[in-house]
């Protein structure tokens, strides 16, 4: 399997480098003050930070189709654990379905079931006739196809870990071509273009600093006297106002009930 992300037609996205000097500037305030992080330090942050948005900032992952061919069923792996290796810009797959595989008016069901099973589920939605009473037969009928499709059709059991990026199927082994829904991880390129991102990297460097100048007790030329905690408390503040910023753009879910008397 194999996965391949779309370029940005608006402009060319930040490369790493470009990124770091950014967070570098804005830490320095423009080369203002004479210390930063170390890049190693500043791309470590970046790696943990960037796990941390996949799992808590919707825009940090894209709904994607993941196709898994049916000779991957049949690979040493699955025989010996029923799991398949799936890319590692796969953060959670939440839908797994058998491809080709659907029952109405014109689809059969899984090829497992009685033909005469078929013919009498069938039987009475073939024919319809004009005007509004059996227009409205029709949409029940459809409705009602729709949910025989749900009971006879076998749902694919299955359970991903994101950590080791298997995927697990627990039930029958699909006997087809599977396609599953998938979040991908979107690549480091398009969060630098985030700013909150950008701010989120920036107050965690600061506390790292903190942590830097806070270690060794010396002055800068001048005898002039570093405030640590002034940069602690900034890059901690910017830090939970980003999370709590977060946690309040997730999409809620919403229901209506009548208030008939």
């Amino acid at each position: 399997m194999s996965f391949e992300y779309d370029k940005c037609e608006n402009g060319q996205p930040y490369t790493t480098d470009e990124f770091i000097a950014l967070v570098q500037q804005e830490i320095s305030v423009a080369c203002a003050l004479p210390f930063t992080v170390p890049v190693k330090e500043i791309e470590r942050i970046i790696k943990f930070s960037s796990e941390w948005f996949y799992k808590k900032y919707e825009d940090a992952v894209e709904e994607r189709f993941v196709i898994i061919p049916k000779t991957m069923f049949q690979s040493d792996e699955f025989k010996k654990s029923r799991t398949v290796t799936v890319p590692e810009c796969v953060f959670s797959i939440f839908a797994v379905k058998k491809m080709r595989e659907d029952f109405g008016r014109t689809y059969s069901f899984d090829g497992t079931g009685d033909f005469g099973v078929e013919r009498l589920f069938l039987s009475d939605s073939v024919s319809i006739g004009q005007g509004t009473e059996n227009m409205m037969y029709y949409v029940l009928n459809l409705s009602w196809l729709d949910l025989a499709n749900h009971i006879i059709n076998h749902t694919v059991s299955y359970n991903y870990n994101r950590n080791s990026h298997k995927l697990f199927f627990s039930g029958e082994t699909p006997d087809r071509d599977c396609v599953c829904q998938a979040y991908i991880k979107l690549p480091f390129e398009f969060l630098f273009a985030d700013e909150i991102f950008y701010r989120y990297v920036v107050a965690k460097c600061k506390v790292q600093l903190s942590r830097i100048l806070g270690t060794f007790a010396f002055n800068l030329p001048g005898n002039i006297t570093i405030n640590y905690d002034l940069i602690r408390t900034e890059g901690t503040d910017e830090i939970t106002k980003i999370e709590e910023e977060i946690k309040a753009d997730e999409g809620m879910d919403f229901f209506f009930t009548s208030g008939g008397s």
